[in-house]
């Protein structure tokens, strides 16, 4: 596999196309089948330590696997149901109204149209994110929605107030698949229930537990072998901003995107959900067996649920997000929710099994879980706007190799066939026009 691989990630390294990059490909006892990293931890920094396995990164979304598994457990202690109204533990949400538009008014200014939801908003629809809640980065009234109120977008775990999470709905809770906060709200339920602050909570009882004693909410002190985030800006190539860092102590902790790890702490976790929610090094069991079962690999989404937005990345700031597909030539009806990851219902052409398990960070951090053949990959960097073209592509190489194929090259596989594609900027404008 090493020899497959290792020369696309130099490549993409050398071209300057990414400044720093790791993968990973692991059984379920915890062996790297394959591994490496590649490149530097700031591109204009000549001093800058390399980019390895133990690097420091920003993971964004990759939180949220983690808090789901904690309301889980405390789910299995029966101190949490998924079918509680939300405002049973975080009251707040019950003021919460449906944005159906933005229009100007009577007086020229522009006026937002709310009106109550027709459901109350459950713990099922947080972990699902079936809340209606969305990101403004990725969903076009939510962003009017803050230029209107004023508040800067893009605030979640970089500010962190309440104001920065207080977005309406724009749809009703329970009613329609959009990726967004419902796991930041998990995060607060988790403070009600336990007592403790949601950083002290998911380390006492996950990644300590697993061994992942460089995860965290704040940064390692001292340690240089921290990435910085590089921006992809159009004309000028990766510019390293080592100013731009999440922030250690937000007013609230939204379970959705605020810890920092690295790959090799990340992989013991996918290991553990190999291993039916036990680890096979520190032996510690973070959940019992029938709930992954029941919960982590089941699709909690009911027919009810409109899923056409499943699998979907909508932008609407670039800098953050381009626009792209997860699973492009697999029917919407054939991908899932539950509580933790996007499920596939069929094998891939090149890839995974059926029942696996996926998701993703926003500065370009992407993985697998596939309990069928009993091993999990990861790639990961920290590089914005997400789903970075080389990255997605390098992805989908590693998923190929990992499952025998050859690696297909630029042009060597029908697109569709791929496991994550970004949409060609003819495809935006065809949507958007």
């Amino acid at each position: 596999m090493d020899a497959q691989l290792r020369p696309l990630f130099e490549a993409a390294v050398k071209e300057k196309k990414l400044a720093g990059v790791g993968y990973f490909i692991v059984d379920k006892k915890g062996n790297f089948l394959s591994k490496g990293a590649f490149g530097t931890t700031h591109l204009q920094d000549p001093d800058a330590a390399q980019f390895d396995l133990d690097t420091t990164l920003p993971i964004f979304s990759c939180t949220k696997l983690i808090t789901a598994l904690a309301v889980l457990q405390l789910v299995e202690q029966g101190k949490v149901a998924l079918d509680d109204p939300v405002e049973k533990y975080v009251p707040r949400i019950s003021k919460m109204q449906v944005l159906e538009s933005i229009k100007p008014g009577p007086d020229g200014k522009l006026d937002p149209v709310l009106r109550p939801p027709k459901t109350k908003p459950t713990v099922l629809h947080l972990i699902t994110h079936t809340l209606g809640q969305a990101y403004d980065f990725f969903e076009p009234l939510t962003l009017a929605w803050r230029v209107h109120t004023g508040r800067p977008p893009m605030g979640y775990h970089s500010v962190g107030d309440w104001e920065d999470f207080d977005t309406p709905f724009v749809s009703d809770p329970g009613s329609k698949y959009i990726y967004g906060i419902g796991i930041d709200w998990l995060g607060w339920i988790i403070e009600a229930v336990s007592g403790e602050s949601l950083p002290d909570y998911l380390g006492n009882h996950i990644c300590k537990p697993l061994g992942m004693n460089e995860t965290g909410g704040k940064l390692p002190p001292g340690k240089k072998n921290t990435a910085v985030v590089h921006f992809d800006m159009e004309a000028q190539g990766l510019v390293g901003n080592k100013d731009f860092f999440l922030n250690e102590s937000p007013r609230l902790w939204g379970g959705g995107g605020f810890l920092y790890s690295t790959m090799n702490d990340y992989a013991k976790l996918l290991v553990a959900l190999l291993n039916n929610g036990a680890s096979p090094t520190t032996g510690n069991q973070i959940l019992k067996p029938d709930t992954v079962k029941d919960y982590v690999y089941k699709d909690l989404l009911g027919p009810e649920v409109d899923r056409s937005a499943l699998g979907e990345i909508g932008s609407t700031i670039p800098i953050a997000t381009l626009e792209g597909t997860f699973f492009p030539s697999m029917p919407v009806e054939k991908k899932g929710w539950s509580a933790g990851f996007m499920l596939n219902h069929e094998d891939l052409p090149y890839g995974r099994k059926a029942g696996s398990g996926a998701w993703a960070g926003l500065g370009n951090l992407f993985y697998w879980v596939d309990p069928a053949t009993g091993i999990a990959g990861m790639i990961g960097t920290s590089l914005l706007p997400f789903v970075n073209p080389t990255v997605m592509r390098l992805f989908d190489e590693m998923e190929r190799v990992a499952y025998g194929h050859n690696v297909a090259g630029e042009g060597g596989v029908e697109d569709e066939k791929r496991s994550y594609m970004p949409k060609k900027k003819a495809e935006v404008a065809a949507a958007a026009s």
